[in-house]
């Protein structure tokens, strides 16, 4: 971040000498206002608040001196050069009692000598920055994840917010599971919050007093957006898009993607928790949305509904089995699952994501942490193609002897093993493997390893369209040792390179 200064001089020829002594920019410097004298310079100064101000000492009606203590009780944190044209021991002494940063003859500043004292202070105010940021960092977290009592948390929320503040709220490759849980990437380097936070400010801090990015510790990250003087709700939204897009390209060029936004125009005092906990819900919109969406709270809070209206919606595609013909079901889940695409509904979707993997994961038909997709259409997709597979484990109940669909079980829960043969699954059945290939063979029409690449590939099929993994890491989690036989099964049974697949299914 660029390191705000203040020079105040009354005689306009010095100020202006001492302005051209330095090139602040190279340094990470910003001189934010120059004074003619002590009064206009103390205005400013109630305005500006900048880091370090630089001061001459003998000015009238108000010397630097006075303007040091005036600066100090408002900002005490403030770091102060003073300057004069006199060696008197008496303006040492005063300087040293306001804890002045250095004091400076100005016949003998060079710009050497006063770079040497502004870095010194540059490093430290960083260091301070820092340190200050992590504190309000691990406070802040623990108010949006209402980890405090009710007393703590209307002290830390006075502090931490003592102005009118926005609140971005985004998720890194966010996952629907089957238990209705987001799961999300972290990001490796925290440190590198400060550099984007400084980032954003340089770009479109113009009106913004401070911008707090961090993790919140629950899967979600955060940035609090302080606005130095009061906005419309209307020019609050355009710099927080303006903001938005600047974190979507740091985040691109640091975590290797531009993440979906959710911007909240305020953020009041009161209730941070509750706020917090219901953006965070809302963000589940982000499911509807293309990449690189940077949406309003407003938008997604015409996306809810009900716990009455989904309890009327919702249809079990476990009990309509019994009642109905497998198309009948699969047709009216299908109707179910394409309204909640249509509606963008964000309750609809969690209600059957969760509803429905209680269901069936107590029915043995997948785990509560199965990724179910990072799009709303992906996530419907991998529901309905569950859907088929139950109905299909039905039809094969019905059809197939014990040992086929004992087989069929040992594939389903070792197709990740290179291992996995006609021999292994035969010996874990206890009978030969001349039987299990011969009745394998009768009775599906096919072999077992025909069986075994088919169910793997379905399996590829769903990690590349719901996890961002690298080819090889998707070989390796269904079974096959390299990704360059992998790839040529994948192509044969599907026509596409994994790579050209993927593409072809989501557009990236």
């Amino acid at each position: 971040m660029r390191i705000s200064v203040m020079l105040v001089d009354d005689e306009p020829l010095a100020l202006e000498n001492l302005y051209e002594t330095v090139p602040w920019q190279d340094y990470r410097f910003e001189v934010v206002a120059r004074a003619t004298n002590g009064k206009m310079a103390l205005r400013m100064f109630e305005q500006l608040r900048p880091h370090i101000v630089i001061t001459d000492i003998s000015m009238s009606p108000m010397d630097g001196l006075e303007l040091g203590s005036r600066v100090r009780e408002i900002r005490p944190e403030t770091h102060l050069i003073f300057l004069t044209a006199y060696r008197d021991f008496d303006y040492v002494r005063h300087a040293l009692d306001l804890k002045a940063a250095h004091y400076l003859l100005k016949h003998e500043i060079s710009r050497n000598r006063l770079l040497e004292q502004l870095i010194k202070l540059r490093e430290h105010i960083e260091a301070e920055q820092t340190a200050e940021r992590q504190e309000n960092r691990r406070w802040f977290r623990e108010l949006l994840c209402g980890n405090l009592d009710e007393q703590s948390e209307k002290r830390e929320a006075g502090r931490l917010l003592p102005c009118a503040a926005s609140l971005l709220y985004f998720e890194l490759n966010p996952c629907l599971r089957l238990d209705g849980r987001r799961e999300t990437d972290r990001f490796d380097d925290p440190s590198v919050w400060d550099a984007v936070a400084d980032e954003m400010m340089q770009e479109e801090g113009t009106g913004i007093k401070e911008i707090l990015l961090l993790e919140t510790g629950d899967g979600g990250c955060a940035a609090v957006i302080q606005f130095s003087i009061p906005n419309s709700l209307l020019i609050k939204q355009y710099t927080l898009q303006k903001i938005s897009l600047t974190l979507q390209r740091c985040m691109l060029d640091r975590a290797g993607e531009a993440p979906k936004i959710l911007m909240s125009a305020v953020l009041e005092r009161e209730n941070v928790h509750r706020q917090y906990e219901r953006i965070k819900h809302l963000y589940t919109y982000a499911f509807f949305l293309p990449d690189r969406s940077i949406f309003l709270l407003e938008q997604a809070l015409g996306s809810t509904e009900t716990s009455a209206e989904l309890e009327s919606e919702w249809m079990d595609p476990a009990e309509n089995e019994r009642e109905k013909t497998d198309t009948e079901m699969l047709d009216g889940w299908r109707k179910n699952l394409d309204g909640i695409l249509a509606n963008k509904s964000i309750d609809g979707l969690l209600f059957t994501v969760k509803r429905t993997g209680e269901r069936w994961t107590q029915a043995g038909i997948g785990k509560p942490d199965m990724p179910l997709g990072c799009d709303a259409h992906h996530i419907v997709d991998t529901l309905y193609r569950m859907a088929e597979d139950r109905a299909k484990n039905n039809r094969q109940q019905s059809q197939y002897s014990r040992w086929v669909l004992k087989a069929m079980e040992y594939v389903h829960e070792h197709y990740g093993d290179t291992e996995l043969s006609l021999e292994t699954a035969a010996e874990h059945l206890q009978i030969s493997a001349v039987h299990l290939r011969m009745t394998f063979k009768k009775e599906t029409g096919r072999s077992l390893l025909d069986y075994t690449t088919e169910y793997r590939i379905e399996a590829a099929k769903r990690l590349l369209l719901t996890e961002k993994l690298k080819i090889y890491e998707v070989s390796e989690k269904v079974g096959y040792r390299t990704s360059q036989y992998f790839s040529q099964v994948f192509k044969k049974a599907t026509g596409l390179h994994p790579k050209d697949f993927v593409r072809t299914e989501t557009g990236r």
